[in-house]
């Protein structure tokens, strides 16, 4: 029970909160992640604004990094360093919506990073990372197509 009012609190913050964050411009537009350094949140577990002097650009987009051994770690293993859902909000995702996340808020949960669209879409995430994870993957199939 308290699985289902976790879930449908989170989709009523992730929902609404979704065009607001879609409207707000990030530092640097044009690259991934609202130019937040991918490798900071897992390894510093911090959000931190990558600089564009240590760029690279893997799959059409392009990925900013605090400095130079931040780029080198991810280009050693991307995957490691990959964001979940295409950066969409993960509480959403679990709900079957497609809701742009705020790249300051994250959570790293066995090894992968999750962005969310509110805090409190991270907080429902953080109660139960699993079941989250499970519904979102399952939506993910479909969802990453449109």
């Amino acid at each position: 029970m308290r699985r289902i009012a976790l879930l449908a609190t989170a989709a009523l913050f992730a929902l609404s909160a979704g065009s607001a964050f879609a409207a707000k411009p990030m530092k640097h537009s044009k690259a991934a992640i609202g130019g937040y350094c991918p490798v900071a949140y897992v390894e510093m577990n911090k959000a931190v604004q990558g600089d564009p002097a240590h760029a690279v650009t893997t799959a059409g987009r392009t990925y900013l990094f605090v400095n130079a051994d931040a780029k080198k770690l991810y280009v050693a293993n991307p995957a490691k360093f990959a964001i979940g859902y295409d950066s969409w909000c993960a509480t959403a995702m679990a709900m079957g919506q497609k809701v742009p996340s705020d790249p300051r808020l994250f959570t790293v949960h066995a090894g992968r990073t999750y962005l969310f669209s509110t805090a409190d879409a991270k907080k429902a995430f953080d109660a139960d990372p699993a079941g989250f994870v499970t519904k979102a993957d399952g939506q993910w199939v479909t969802l990453r197509k449109k």
